[in-house]
């Protein structure tokens, strides 16, 4: 007996598993010089200035994937298999509901929009 419950049905069933996160950072840095040089020689020591200006330029790509993988149900299976993870936001109270499997659901908007699309049926023949 499991020592938690499903939210939603009650059930005691679980299976084990664990997410996987694959995070690729690519940093892309150029660094540019500007050299300035002037040179006095009227006179004898040579007077040279040199000004070295240097700019450094960062550039950063990331990218990130999250997967759940299941723990195989045979003992001798080393592969976890992949599955897609899809998430269910409650309108009312705002709780979020993660399930392995795609759910039928429909927002209060769609909800409405159904309504008038019935109400919009001209039922008065229907049957005769």
């Amino acid at each position: 007996m499991s020592e938690i419950k499903c939210l939603v049905c009650g059930g005691e069933h679980f299976r084990k598993g664990n997410y996987t996160i694959d995070v690729n950072v690519d940093i892309y840095s150029t660094a540019y010089n500007d050299v300035r040089t002037i040179a006095n020689s009227f006179e004898y020591p040579v007077d040279i200035d040199v000004d070295v200006n240097t700019e450094l330029d960062h550039q950063t790509d990331a990218r990130a994937d999250i997967n759940l993988m299941l723990v195989p149900e045979e003992k001798k299976s080393f592969i976890d298999r992949h599955s897609d993870v899809y998430k269910y936001a409650c309108e009312d109270c705002g709780y979020i509901m993660t399930f392995t499997k795609v759910k039928n659901v429909k927002s209060k908007k769609e909800v409405n929009e159904q309504k008038q699309r019935e109400n919009n049926y001209d039922w008065t023949d229907f049957g005769n």
